[in-house]
């Protein structure tokens, strides 16, 4: 079994979340999330969610909370998902990386979206920003 280490950059401005769905050629095309990325080597987790936060967004955060880690196993792999709370002040320099994704959303955390893709999900509650 492979064994993958990804950081989940939960991005928050005001009361509200960005969500970014996949672009069709990159793994699980059109699935919704939060930014993900994987470390890189000599780099902390700290480091690589701040670096993924401003590729794929565009924008300067800083992290306001961490979760415990979160193990997923699908199929042949299994991921070691640690999850970070980022608060950005200012979203006038959003842009998102088209190469990642192809659109994205501003949700709360009483939409419905994020009970129907469970990664997200898992990110929202290990932050506790919802519970089971």
């Amino acid at each position: 079994m492979q064994t993958l280490i990804t950081v989940h950059a939960l991005i928050q401005y005001e009361d509200k979340y960005i969500v970014l769905k996949s672009a069709a050629h990159r793994s699980n095309p059109g699935y919704w999330n939060c930014v993900t990325g994987h470390i890189k080597e000599h780099e902390s987790a700290e480091e690589a969610v701040i670096r993924e936060v401003k590729e794929e967004t565009n924008l300067d955060g800083t992290i306001i909370k961490t979760a415990e880690p979160f193990i997923h196993i699908t199929g042949e792999r299994r991921w070691v998902i640690l999850a970070y709370l980022i608060n950005v002040e200012d979203i006038s320099n959003l842009k998102v990386d088209s190469n990642e994704s192809e659109e994205y959303r501003w949700i709360t955390k009483e939409d419905r979206m994020i009970s129907e893709y469970k990664g997200m999900e898992d990110t929202f509650k290990l932050l506790g920003i919802i519970n089971d």
